[in-house]
Formats: C-alpha cells, sequence, structure tokens
C-alpha cells in the first residue's frame, strides 16, 4: 500500500533509500511516544529504606514529650530531655557505628499515606522510650508531686485505689497504693486484679458480710444505715462518720452471744451510742432528759 514516502519518491523529492530510513525514524519516534500505563498498586503496602540522616533533637525531643505527656500528664522539664536524649539518638547507630536510620513508607491504592524514620533496628522511638519509661514506673523511680503522689495515671490509680480501699473498711498504705498504681500503669496488673484484692481483704475483716461485699456491694454502702443512725443520735454530719469510727466497725463485725459473728441491731447500736460522751451534749438528749425530769415530778404530784 503506497504511503506519503512512496509518492515523494514518485515526484523526484526523495530516493528509495531516504523514504526507508524516514519511515523508520517515523516508526521509532510512534514506539517511544506511547506509553505504557501501569495499574496502580491496590490495597496497603509498605517500603522501606535505609538513611545515614537521624532525626534531629526537636524530632526526638518530641518523641519524648509524648510518652511523657502519657504517664505524667505533662512534657518533659529541660533536664528530663537532657537525660534522655543521648539515649534515644544511640538508637540511631548501627552495630558498626555507623548513624542510620530506617525510613519506612506505606502506601494505600498507589497513595502516600505515611512516613516513619524508625532506629537502625526498625523499632518505633516513641515504642523505645515508653518500654524505659514502663520500667521506671514498675521500679518506683517515676516523679511524684509535692504530696507523694505519682504524676500521670499512676496518680489516679494511686489515688481510686486509697478511695476505694477506704470505702471498704480497709487502710491501704501510700507505699501500697503506689505499688499497685505502678503495676497497672507498667501493665504488671489489671486494675480489676487490685480492686477484688481489696474486696477479698475487706470480706476477710468482715465475715458475716463477706459474700455481698465479693458480690460488689461497697461496704460503706452497707454500713449506711448505722452512719446515718449515729450522724442523727449524736448530731454529727454524716461525712464525718467513717468505716474506722470504733461504733461502726464494732456494729460491722460483732461478735454475739453464741460466738458467730454478725451486725448489731440498729437498736443496740443506738443504746451503745448513748453512752457515747458526745450524746450528752447533743439536744436530744437534753430533750430527754427534761422529759424524764418532767415525769418524776409528775410522779411527785408536783407538776399538772
Amino acid at each position: 500500500m503506497a504511503d506519503m514516502y512512496d509518492a515523494l519518491v514518485s515526484a523526484g523529492l526523495m530516493t528509495k533509500e531516504q523514504a526507508a530510513s524516514a519511515r523508520e525514524a517515523a516508526a521509532k519516534a510512534k514506539s517511544s511516544d506511547t506509553k505504557i500505563t501501569k495499574p496502580v498498586k491496590s490495597g496497603t503496602y509498605v517500603s522501606t529504606q535505609i538513611s545515614s540522616r537521624v532525626p534531629d533533637d526537636l524530632a526526638l525531643t518530641d518523641k519524648i514529650n509524648a510518652v511523657f505527656r502519657k504517664y505524667y500528664d505533662r512534657d518533659a522539664d529541660e533536664s528530663e530531655i537532657e537525660a534522655w536524649l543521648p539515649g534515644l539518638r544511640s538508637q540511631y547507630t548501627s552495630k558498626d557505628g555507623k548513624s542510620k536510620t530506617t525510613v519506612k513508607t506505606t502506601y494505600k491504592n498507589g497513595q502516600l499515606i505515611s512516613t516513619e524514620y524508625l532506629t537502625a533496628e526498625g523499632q518505633d522511638p516513641t515504642l523505645w522510650v515508653e518500654g524505659k519509661i514502663k520500667e521506671q514506673v514498675l521500679t518506683g523511680g517515676q516523679p511524684v508531686n509535692d504530696l507523694n503522689i505519682p504524676e500521670g495515671p499512676a496518680g489516679k490509680y494511686f489515688i481510686a485505689f486509697k478511695n476505694f480501699a477506704g470505702n471498704n473498711g480497709i487502710r491501704l498504705s501510700d507505699d501500697a497504693a503506689t505499688a499497685y498504681a505502678n503495676q497497672v500503669v507498667g501493665g504488671a496488673l489489671s486494675e480489676d486484679t487490685v480492686l477484688n484484692t481489696i474486696r477479698e481483704s475487706a470480706a476477710t475483716a468482715f465475715p458475716s458480710l463477706s459474700e455481698k461485699i465479693k458480690n460488689g456491694i461497697n461496704l460503706k454502702t452497707l454500713a449506711d444505715p448505722y452512719i446515718q443512725s449515729m450522724s442523727d443520735l449524736l448530731e454529727i454530719p454524716a461525712a464525718s462518720v467513717d468505716l474506722f469510727d470504733p461504733h461502726i466497725r464494732s456494729a460491722l463485725s460483732y461478735t454475739m452471744k453464741d460466738g458467730a459473728v454478725g451486725t448489731k441491731s440498729i437498736y443496740d447500736f443506738e443504746r451503745e451510742l448513748r453512752k457515747d460522751p458526745r450524746w450528752q451534749y447533743t439536744e436530744k438528749a437534753r430533750k430527754e432528759v427534761a422529759g424524764a425530769t418532767m415525769q418524776v415530778l409528775r410522779d411527785f404530784g408536783l407538776q399538772g
């Protein structure tokens, strides 16, 4: 089939050799202009490369602060940054002593979605700092505030465990509360394990109420009728009566005549409270005394 090159040869404008060369050049040009489109790689995939460039101190400080906020509810101070930076920097050194960063890039459907600058061994630097912080927490080396309460989540657990123990008639020392809190934050114990341990102690201390305590009812709830009665009879705020008051503890763990341990009746409890020195100064006591005096006068015919 004739083409334009044949027409040019016929017209004497091009030799056959020139026409052949022109056809070949045109074919090559057409081939190079034809793009082969590869389909976009679907799904999520990761590419890992090695770099000699190490993250700067500002980037590493951000990693340290992220962990401090998680465990201490604050950024690291200047002295803490100075203490932590050398160790974190050293994680970007290979075994042969050279600077090394593992660069991990993640793509989704052909689009770059994240770039991570990992340590020489490919570890997330935040996880490295977190591991060291956990070690510190578990050994009790974490910072404390002016009240000697651990900073951050450990402090919240400390307060929660102290309050929970108090509401179940158990005195939990600061050392024990700190140890429990640190173990929970460090992942060595669960919060439920600690709470159940405290419940078991309360159940042992108050055997007649043990089943109710083990079933999740706080001792303070069980003691509420006695607390309200004591508040009313002695005319004192209910909030000032706790489970460590001798009257309350005696009522909740009372040895009866047959030797069994039970709880006092409210009647016996209130009769006992009238022997408390505070009773004589109450308005109720004055009215009772006045009423008794009036009755005596009536009995002797001295009062109409």
